[in-house]
This record gives structure tokens, C-alpha cells and sequence, in this order.
């Protein structure tokens, strides 16, 4: 769990990332959660422009090619504090929506909600 130190993190009203994924060198590492039960790798980010926080979770199975996908949804400070790598993927289930993307979608990106189907 991320200690409390996060929630003084408050986006901007009005931020590139939000209308599309943010470059990744935009997008600063604040924690690596681990790995899930689907070996998937979540991480905790932030926009370096505004301070929202991202929850990215990214999954492949290295065996197979496309198989590589991501997903990143913006969280509160408040879900931040209550994030592990065991609720990640229902956190990003339970957002109104988020990114998807990677090799598996043939590089597409979009906006979707509801289930990740692994």
C-alpha cells in the first residue's frame, strides 16, 4: 500500500494526458506494485505536467507473439492509497473508462470500460 503522502496530488483542470495517452516520458514513475496473479506488471504513475495519477497495467505472455497489452486509467489520490497489485485490474474494471493499447490490438489505442479480458 502507497502511504498518504499522495493524496496532497491534485490534477490540473486541463491536461494533454487526459485527451490522450500522455507520452511516456511524461508519465513519471511513483511506484512499481509488482505483479498480479495473471503475471501481469502494475505500476503507479504521474503526469509530470499536471500530477494526475495513472494506473497502468500491463500484460504478455513473452512466448507469444502480439500478445503484449496495456491499460491505464486515472485514479484518485484516495484509490492510490488502497492500491496493490491483487485489486489493480478490478480498480481499472471499476473506472468509467480507460486506455487500452499494445501489440495484441495491433497497435490501436482506444478508450473502453468494464472487463479486462486477459
Amino acid at each position: 500500500m502507497l502511504n498518504g503522502s499522495y493524496s496532497k496530488l491534485y490534477p490540473t483542470a486541463s491536461c494533454e494526458c487526459i485527451a490522450a495517452p500522455a507520452p511516456y516520458d511524461q508519465l513519471l514513475s511513483v511506484k512499481e506494485l509488482g505483479m498480479d496473479m495473471h503475471y501481469a506488471e502494475i505500476s503507479l504513475l504521474t503526469c509530470a505536467k499536471c500530477n494526475r495519477l495513472w494506473l497502468r497495467y500491463h500484460y504478455e505472455i513473452e512466448a507469444f507473439t502480439a500478445s503484449g497489452r496495456w491499460y491505464l486509467g486515472t485514479i484518485t489520490p484516495e484509490q492510490a492509497t488502497l492500491l496493490t497489485a491483487d485489486n489493480a485490474k478490478r480498480t481499472l474494471e471499476g473506472l468509467s473508462w480507460y486506455y487500452f493499447g499494445g501489440s495484441y490490438f495491433d497497435g490501436r489505442i482506444g478508450r473502453i470500460s468494464g472487463t479486462i479480458w486477459l
